[in-house]
Parts: structure tokens; sequence; C-alpha cells
């Protein structure tokens, strides 16, 4: 029982030997310098996934754009039922619209937050969307303040206060 143990416990003998690298003098350095080099390629790979970055050398470009891609549609599928009013709004320019966003501007906060992103972008994009469709969404992005109706509204809005 007890030789079965040593054999599976990982910090044993084999485990040493591949550990940190701090049983070996200058191991740690090593260690260092190549989680940092790990770290520079996660980022490299990261921002050709998500922020139209450049591919990194040894991945194949074919495979990252079609990641990209993909993660691109996941991105407008989520943001299209957190704010379904923008599919709405924009018709059949929303999915190649949110695409060529989502290909330069990566998301920085939550979904709700990247469609008031994206919404913003479309309307200071000189692109195709037409007069009306721009106005609806200046709408969406800027909604005017609710009124009351009458006087019985505006009264209970004051006793609310």
């Amino acid at each position: 029982m007890s030789d079965l143990t040593t054999r599976v416990e990982p910090n044993g003998p084999a485990g040493a030997a591949a550990g940190t690298g701090a049983e070996r003098p200058g191991g740690e350095c090593a260690t260092g310098a190549a989680r940092a080099r790990l770290a520079r390629r996660q980022q490299e790979l990261l921002a050709a996934l998500v922020a139209g970055g450049p591919v990194p050398p040894g991945f194949d470009p074919d495979q990252v754009r079609a990641q990209s891609t993909g993660l691109a549609t996941k991105r407008r599928d989520t943001v299209a039922k957190v704010a379904p009013d923008l599919p709405r709004l924009l018709g059949p320019q929303y999915g190649p619209l949110f695409l060529g966003y989502a290909r330069r501007h990566p998301q920085t906060g939550g979904y709700r937050a990247d469609a008031r992103a994206f919404a913003a972008w479309a309307l200071a994009d000189d692109g195709p969307l037409a007069a009306d469709r721009r106005r609806a969404l200046e709408q969406w992005l800027h909604p005017a303040p609710e009124r009351p109706t009458g006087p019985l509204a505006r009264l209970r809005q004051a006793l609310r206060r």
C-alpha cells in the first residue's frame, strides 16, 4: 500500500524533477522567463482572436480566423439577446455591422455595455445606416425622459419625492 502511495504522489521524486526548477541553480529565472514568454504568446493569440490582431507565428491563420469569427458571432448573438431592440432597429444590417464592430473593438465591459458601445459606434460611423434607422438607434441609445401624462401622474410623482 505504501509503495502505491509513493508512486502516485505528485510531489515525489519524479514530481520534484519536473517541478518549478528551483532545485537547479538558475532554474527559477528560467521558469520566470518561460512564464513571461507564455504570457506574451497568450496575449498575442487573444489579440488575434478578439481584437483583430495579427496571427502569431506558429498558429494556423485559417483556424485562428475561423475561431475569431465564431467568437464574434457568439458575442453578436448574446448582445442581441441582451438588447433585442438592436437587431429589430437595424434589420439585416445588424449582423454585418456588429461583426465589423467586434473585429476592431474588444469587449471591455458586460454585454449591456457592449450593446451601448456598439450603438454609439454605429451612430458615429458614417456607414450605410438609413436616416430612419439612425434616428431610431439614437432614440434607443438616448431615450427621452418619461413625462407624466396628466395632472394626476404629476401629483403622484411629486408625492414620491
